[in-house]
């Protein structure tokens, strides 16, 4: 009986995640296309999409998808990250998506809005958000982060390659 789960997790269950995020990423790639002609924006696809922001360099999902776009004067970059390994689950895999938004450097801090968090830290905002990116939910929830920016005292937008 342990050999045969031993064989399941070592040999059976890694194919079938690589075949659920091929999967996946077939499902999710011209949804986010079509996004990324409606904002005027790129996507990049796996192996080339990543995070901004240096801790989201270092979280443990791997960046699939990568959508840039500007609203207003703000650079957005979505990511759909996943982590093929997922613990104390049952799923082959789970996803969160991260919304980056390029501003000035400001001391690191925390706000709270009414759906989400936002984190200020090494000169981008960043919100993380669990399961895959909603297309059609997007661009609200990065309106929503924008119109916030656009308040705050002392936060103002830069282009992402800027050396801070």
């Amino acid at each position: 009986m342990i050999a045969i789960a031993v064989v399941f997790y070592t040999t059976l269950r890694p194919r079938w995640r690589a075949r659920e995020r091929s999967k996946v990423l077939a499902e999710q790639t011209p949804a986010l296309a079509e996004l990324a002609e409606s904002l005027g924006g790129s996507l990049s696809g796996e192996g080339q999409a990543s995070a901004w922001s240096p801790r989201l360099q270092r979280s443990k999902s791997e960046a699939e998808l990568s959508l840039d776009f500007e609203r207003g004067p703000w650079h957005v970059r979505l990511t759909e990250a996943c982590n093929p390994r997922p613990v104390l689950t049952d799923a082959l895999l789970t996803y969160e998506h991260w919304i980056e938004v390029a501003t000035v450097p400001v001391p690191p801090r925390k706000v709270r809005l009414e759906f989400f968090t936002l984190s200020l830290e090494d000169g981008f905002v960043h919100v993380v958000c669990q399961d895959r990116v909603q297309p059609d939910e997007i661009v609200f929830l990065v309106d929503m982060i924008v119109e916030t920016l656009d308040v705050m005292p002392d936060v103002e937008p830069r282009h992402p390659s800027a050396t801070i």
